[in-house]
């Protein structure tokens, strides 16, 4: 079974604000494909709580291909509560955005041996030594760089969101 070396146990960013959830869609995207991630969303449930507001929760799961033992893995789960849209306007012109209460939830890992390829008999055993002896610096390494890249990824979202203040 692959393992899972946690980088980044659980990082939250919470702002209760004026933004474009499209906009923060998009660019969230667009970031996962310039880091070369495979993006999937795991679940989107959309509730409505009246009066014009949504209750939406969002799970993604991105991976990158190091190399044929190890894969960078980000999560991430966004909750917003109270979403309305809203029309603003800047610089005399008008635009949809939203409103609302938004939490973001990211975890990091080091994803190992995805293959299964070390899990029989012998390679088992021999995928400890591996580990800790022979690949130590590169594995190392390899959580130093996941754990830049969502710190990265963090800042890119906290950026959006005071970019987007009105």
């Amino acid at each position: 079974m692959a393992q899972r070396d946690l980088v980044i146990p659980s990082l939250k960013i919470k702002d209760r604000s004026i933004f474009s959830l499209d906009e923060l869609y998009k660019l969230l995207i667009r970031w996962f494909e310039l880091h070369a991630y495979e993006l999937q969303e795991r679940e989107y449930r959309d509730e409505d709580m009246g009066g014009g507001k949504k209750h939406l929760e969002i799970n993604w799961y991105a991976e990158r291909k190091i190399n044929d033992y190890f894969k960078f893995v980000i999560e991430t789960a966004f909750l917003v509560v109270g979403l309305e849209e809203i029309e603003i306007e800047k610089a005399g012109v008008k635009r949809k955005s939203n409103k609302g209460e938004v939490e973001i939830k990211i975890k990091a890992y080091l994803l190992k041996d995805y293959d299964n390829k070390w899990e029989s008999g012998a390679m088992y055993l021999l995928r400890g030594f591996y580990e800790k002896y022979l690949i130590r610096a590169s594995i190392v390494e390899l959580e130093k760089e996941i754990g830049e890249e969502v710190y990265k990824y963090v800042d890119e979202i906290k950026a959006f969101l005071n970019l987007h203040r009105a």
